[in-house]
Formats: C-alpha cells, structure tokens, sequence
C-alpha cells in the first residue's frame, strides 16, 4: 500500500464477513487483500485497541485439512518473536465455520506490491532482505515447519523497512492446481521443478522458491513468468525442461 494513501488497495467488505468478524471481536474490517485462499480484513481488535490483519480462508476445507490448517497454525506459536516472521496472534473460526488467523497488520503491503511499483530492487537491499528472509526459512525448518509457498506475495515489509514472511503452510491444506501427476501446493512460477512433477515439498524445495523470489526482487519478474495465453501445463514443461535465462540477471 502506498504510504501516503494507507488505504488506497481498500475495498468493500462482505457484511457477513464482517459480521462475523465483529462477533469474534474484531470490528471495522476492510478487505485490504484477496488471494487464491483467502481474503485479509484490516482489522480493529478492541479488546487489545490494536489494528490487526485478519486472514479468513475462503476455500473449501474438509475435516482432515480443517484439523491440519489448525495444528499448523498452532506450530506456528514457536516461530512468534522472529523479526522476519509475522506473528500469528491468534487462531480460530467465524460462526459458519470459516476458519481464520490474526495476524500482525503491516501497512506498508508485500515485496511483490513493492516490485510491481517501483521495479526491482537495488542489489544491496535485494541482498539483505534475501539473507533476513534465508534466516527466517532456516528458524522454520530446524523446528521441522515447511513453508511450501515462498513467493514475494508472502513477503511483507514493515513499517520499518524488514521483511517478514508469512502465510506458513496454508497452500498445504487450501488446495493447489492440477497437474499430471496430481494436485501439487503452492505457486506454479515459484514451485520447485521436483514438486511440479509430483515430488513432496521439502526444506530444498523452500529454498528453490526463496531463490525465484530473490531473482524476481532482482529483475522485477518471475524466472518463468506465465505467458499471455499460455495454458498452466505448458508453463509447468518451461519450469521442469528449461534452464533460467541468466542474461536477465542484473550485472
């Protein structure tokens, strides 16, 4: 969001969302983002008199994922305190049952946001928010936490200029698109090659989709960027058969 007009991306809300929210003890939401998951409300938590981000999945969720979104959610407690993680606050779910989490509200929007207004980033803070957010990814996997959807969109930056990544495991129980081998998680221009043609997510697939999003901060786009008119499995064949092109690299 830009930082002068804090409130520029707002647009309406649901009412019943934002009923339900007001019944949770969260009032005034504004949607301030919607993605393949979920929509985030920019929140007022009164009991606390904070302003929070509210994220409320929208997808369908059966009980076994519905059980696994919350245990993920609850692992998450042991990464609170990270400088370069967002806090989840608080979990839980809206009356008809929608799930959701509280999170830390960081107005200054995503590293994707930031990349989309103003290009790519100048190399030196390329390479220091790549070595905050590599020390985050590596807090999360010596506690046994995948992320499995790194990407610049789960990048926030605060109002203090850090970066903090979010969004832990949430690809992993809201879906995912179809490909030959099955329903793989995440994003495809940011999912490792080995994951696109059916391998599970590991700590190096997390790593393979913080290097697409360091060399997207880099050049201001995807190494394998969607095609106009591209169908999402010819995009799959690019990503597992093709080298990226290292001409596009900054010098």
């Amino acid at each position: 969001m830009d930082d002068s007009d804090p409130l520029a991306t707002q647009r309406s809300t649901d009412p019943p969302v934002a009923a339900e929210l007001s019944a949770a003890g969260f009032d005034d939401a504004h949607e301030i983002g919607r993605g393949g998951f979920g929509v985030v409300y920019r929140c007022t938590q009164a009991a606390l008199d904070r302003t929070v981000a509210v994220k409320v999945l929208t997808v369908e969720l059966d009980e076994e994922n519905r059980e696994r979104f919350f245990r993920e959610q609850r692992a998450m407690g042991r990464l609170t305190g990270h400088p370069n993680i967002v806090n989840v606050l608080q979990v839980g779910a809206t009356d008809n049952g929608l799930p959701y989490l509280v999170m830390q509200y960081h107005r200054q929007d995503s590293l994707d946001t930031r990349i989309h207004r103003d290009g790519p980033l100048p190399l030196g803070d390329a390479l220091r928010l790549g070595v905050k957010i590599a020390g985050a990814v590596e807090t999360a996997h010596r506690l046994g936490i995948l992320h499995r959807d790194i990407k610049p969109a789960n990048i926030l930056l605060t109002d203090y200029g850090e970066p903090a990544l979010t969004d832990f495991g949430i690809a992993h129980v809201a879906g995912g698109f179809e490909t030959a081998t099955g329903t793989v998680t995440g994003s495809p221009a940011y999912t490792a090659p080995e994951v696109l043609t059916g391998d599970p997510p590991t700590t190096a697939s997390d790593i393979y989709g913080l290097g697409a999003t360091m060399f997207s901060a880099l050049t201001g786009h995807a190494a394998f960027e969607r095609h106009s008119g591209e169908q999402i499995v010819a995009q799959f064949l690019r990503i597992t058969t093709q080298r990226v092109d290292s001409s596009k690299m900054p010098a």
